[in-house]
């Protein structure tokens, strides 16, 4: 499913999604990422339960690694993405967690998810916004379906982030980035996420620097690395 308004560029980022995700490319490997979760993962499922979620939405799943963690947020687990090569990995990777039973999978795209208003009680999105040219839109649509109450945890790269160091990117404009695989890379500093956040009228019950290492991924970044960005949480005000 891909909208029709998506941007150019954000729309020819879907095959080369696809691609990335299938199995030829992965060299041996189980997955495209490796297995282990982000750290911010397990954090914002407990918020999601703390505040009694019933539905989270995983946008995008990716290859399922954030899945394990993510399922104690809430009793049932959208795992949404526009890629079926990364979502058949992740099926594998709930059933071997031991949540696939709690897991629904959900092609999708962030600028229209097809789900309906008020929909999901938590949504978590890792590594998504800074692809994307608009991801104002992507945000807007995450607000829509979201319940008044429910929390929005999402991340942003910093300039700190490893990924401006990669021999094989290469600067278009200030902040902005393409990456050897074509795809668009933003990094952003916290005004520049309060602008955002402004634009779309937005504000943050959070946001903290946070800074990982991740192991070497197959055909994408193959060495150890260490990531940084801004993670925030939004809330939806209830009425």
């Amino acid at each position: 499913m891909v909208n029709k308004g998506v941007p150019s560029r954000d729309a020819a980022a879907i095959p080369l999604w696809d691609g990335a995700y299938d199995a030829t490319r992965l060299g041996g490997q189980a997955n495209l990422w490796g297995d282990p979760p982000v750290p911010h993962a397990e954090k914002a499922a407990r918020l999601f339960a703390r505040h009694g979620a019933s539905v989270v939405l995983d946008l995008p799943c990716g290859d399922g690694r954030n899945l394990p963690p993510l399922a104690a947020g809430a009793p049932v687990l959208l795992a949404g993405d526009t890629s079926a090569n990364a979502m058949a990995i992740a099926e594998r990777v709930a059933a071997g967690a031991g949540v696939r039973d709690r897991v629904v999978f959900v092609r999708t795209d962030a600028f229209d998810t097809g789900l309906l208003p008020d929909s999901v009680d938590g949504i978590f999105s890792w590594d998504l916004l800074g692809h994307l040219t608009d991801p104002g839109a992507a945000l807007r649509e995450f607000h829509r379906v979201l319940r008044p109450g429910g929390a929005i945890v999402a991340n942003m790269w910093t300039m700190n982030d490893c990924q401006v160091s990669d021999p094989n990117i290469r600067e278009v404009a200030p902040k902005e980035y393409i990456d050897h695989f074509d795809f668009y890379c933003r990094f952003y500093d916290r005004s520049d996420l309060d602008e955002l956040l402004e634009s779309v009228g937005m504000i943050t019950e959070s946001v903290e620097t946070a800074s990982w290492w991740e192991p070497p991924h197959a055909g994408y970044r193959e060495y150890e690395h260490e990531h940084e960005s801004l993670i925030f949480t939004i809330r939806k005000a209830v009425a």
